[in-house]
């Protein structure tokens, strides 16, 4: 969320916005890689301070407490394309149900309060369409007007910038600490809802076939906040496999701006989700990077987006069971000449994704951002005393 709201900061200064980044985190961070955009720091306590003169504004995640406490009079746009509310509940047996309460607390109220939703998907415009009609933001006041909702709700996906990716194939190896030779798979972070069991059981039927293959898994930046369960699985289940760790690495979290180098260090993307409600609403941001990067994708349950992918031909899809995956991983890596025209079909469907093009409804609003005259009144039990009591903040990070 941190990347997207950066993102979206830049497409919005592109269209002649004066826009102001607020980060809860070091400034100097954003900062960096900002480019035009103002950066302030705001912690939570001091957005309205942060965010005097402003003339509309998009929020996020439990921040969104804090925002719509302090800011009631500012147009406001709420960036649902994380559906943390349900992500969250894989963390359940972790965090309890007080942090399931805050998190249904903390969407009741940007449904209440917001002026203008965004989402990521047909399928969770469908999700919060539902949220919005139950909520009582829908209805004979607005819907005969405008039944779309395209005044309310609209998809705005992620994006990827304008300039192809041109990395450095040996700098990204270097950095991610995976030796030079072999094909490289690219799984990533690992959170709750992903199954990296899958590929670490299916991994030596792929090593058979590709003795020099290496997998990459990247640690998470903030692991004092997110449960690692899975995580912490699937590298007792590494070592065990790998214990002088050859073939597997674990890698830290490289900086945003190093993913170019990494891409070109990567033959295939793996994207494995556990079956359920995440899955359903879920857009694999992961993959559309990689595509950026001209990396092909095998995904098991992927989603909306691994289906786009596939149907552009720039993916291939697996069944959930080791042997599948494994000969589907083997078939693309002994397939140079395949696994070079999924890699230009992934370049050609990011490039219709540019951040611009993605932003434009975000934008189209701004131009006219009011207060929407449905609007709920606060909810009797605020959710911002609760936020300063739960003591897990979930949070993005560049």
């Amino acid at each position: 969320m941190g990347i997207r709201a950066l993102e979206l900061a830049r497409a919005l200064h592109e269209e002649g916005f004066d826009v102001r980044l607020l980060t809860g985190n070091d400034a100097r961070e954003a900062a960096e890689v900002a480019g035009p955009v103002a950066v302030t720091a705001a912690p939570p306590e001091g957005l309205a301070s942060a965010a005097r003169g402003v003339d509309a504004a998009v929020v996020s995640g439990h921040a969104a407490n804090w925002w719509l406490h302090q800011l009631p009079d500012v147009p406001v746009a709420a960036d649902l394309y994380d559906p943390f509310p349900i992500e969250n509940l894989h963390y359940a047996p972790a965090l309890g149900e007080r942090t399931a309460r805050h998190d249904r607390e903390t969407l009741s109220l940007a449904l209440a309060r917001a002026d203008f939703f965004l989402c990521a998907s047909e399928e969770q415009r469908l999700f919060y369409a539902g949220a919005l009609y139950e909520r009582g933001r829908i209805g004979p006041r607005n819907f005969p007007e405008d039944p779309t909702l395209s005044r309310l709700l609209t998809v705005v996906p992620f994006g990827v910038p304008r300039k192809p990716a041109k990395g450095d194939r040996a700098a990204g190896r270097a950095a991610a600490g995976v030796p030079p030779e072999g094909p490289l798979l690219l799984f990533g972070g690992i959170y709750d809802w992903y199954e990296p069991g899958l590929l670490l059981e299916a991994w030596p039927s792929v090593l058979a076939r590709q003795p020099r293959a290496k997998l990459l898994f990247f640690e998470n930046p903030n692991p004092e906040t997110t449960p690692q369960g899975v995580y912490a699985r699937a590298r007792e289940r590494a070592r065990a496999a790998d214990p002088e760790g050859r073939s597997i690495f674990f890698s830290p979290w490289l900086p945003y701006q190093a993913r170019e180098d990494l891409y070109a260090a990567v033959d295939l993307a793996v994207s494995i989700a556990s079956p359920g409600l995440e899955t359903d609403l879920a857009y694999r941001t992961r993959l559309l990077d990689a595509a950026w990067g001209g990396v092909p994708s095998i995904s098991v349950g992927g989603g909306a987006l691994a289906r786009a992918l596939e149907l552009a031909g720039a993916a291939a899809a697996a069944e959930p069971s080791p042997s599948s995956l494994a000969g589907a991983i083997s078939a693309l890596l002994e397939d140079s000449g395949r696994r070079a025209r999924l890699a230009q079909a992934a370049r050609s469907f990011a490039s219709k994704r540019t951040w611009g093009a993605m932003a434009a409804p975000l934008a189209a609003w701004c131009r006219e951002a009011r207060i929407d005259p449905g609007r709920l009144p606060f909810p009797s039990s605020s959710v911002r005393p609760l936020w300063k009591r739960i003591g897990r903040v979930f949070s993005g990070r560049l």
